[in-house]
């Protein structure tokens, strides 16, 4: 899916005729995240690797240059999360269940805190990272985690508005104060990448020590 996601948005970027685009799922969930089992079955430097090739995505994600909208319903965890708050704009169901729950499956994410971290203070974040703390919609509206909460029937079409309204800024101007953004955040994000890449290795590492003893006990 990752790879899909990442030729979806380059042709969007390189197409004249797009104007903008909206993530958004079939399904009662939004995205849960990367898939913890085949996480979790890898070897410490795979999940490094897994966790720096998830990056890319981000990246592509924060340089896209035209307008990105996600309609937000049901579980938005994790990888999810992440999607959706490095998106310009964040409807959302009252539905939805927003966090970064990784620390419960002995999981951990570096992007996750600096993420929420452009949002709200950095001692809250914190709280909900190691909490593993599910947000309601009502709490992320009033973070700002979200621009606006909708009922599941209007979801899409007022997604599709606000992404149409969005497209409607000078386009020039509009790509340039992302691309700004994007330069001015560019060492947290890069650096948050890194170190989540190298604590996946850390945590693998300690819970296949655990499995390890576990079976000569």
């Amino acid at each position: 899916m990752r790879d899909e996601l990442r030729r979806t948005l380059d042709e969007a970027n390189r197409d004249d005729d797009t104007l903008a685009v909206v993530l958004t799922a079939n399904g009662r969930a939004f995205s849960a995240g990367h898939d913890v089992k085949e996480l979790m079955a890898l070897s410490p430097s795979a999940a490094s690797a897994v966790m720096l090739d998830i990056g890319d995505l981000y990246r592509d994600l924060r340089t896209f240059s035209k307008p990105l909208v996600a309609a937000l319903n049901g579980m938005v965890l994790g990888g999810g999360a992440a999607l959706a708050l490095l998106s310009d704009w964040r409807l959302a169901t009252p539905e939805v269940e927003f966090g970064f729950p990784e620390i419960d499956r002995g999981l951990v994410t570096a992007l996750g805190p600096w993420l929420l971290g452009l949002f709200m203070p950095p001692a809250h974040a914190h709280q909900i990272v190691l909490s593993g703390a599910r947000l309601s919609a009502g709490s992320c509206l009033s973070h700002g985690l979200v621009s606006e909460t909708v009922e599941q029937p209007e979801l899409l079409s007022k997604s599709i508005s606000a992404a149409l309204s969005l497209a409607g800024k000078p386009r020039s101007a509009f790509s340039l104060m992302k691309a700004r953004f994007a330069a001015v955040t560019e060492a947290g994000f890069q650096e948050a990448l890194e170190a989540g890449a190298g604590m996946q290795e850390r945590a693998q590492e300690a819970r296949q020590r655990i499995v390890n003893n576990s079976s000569v006990l």
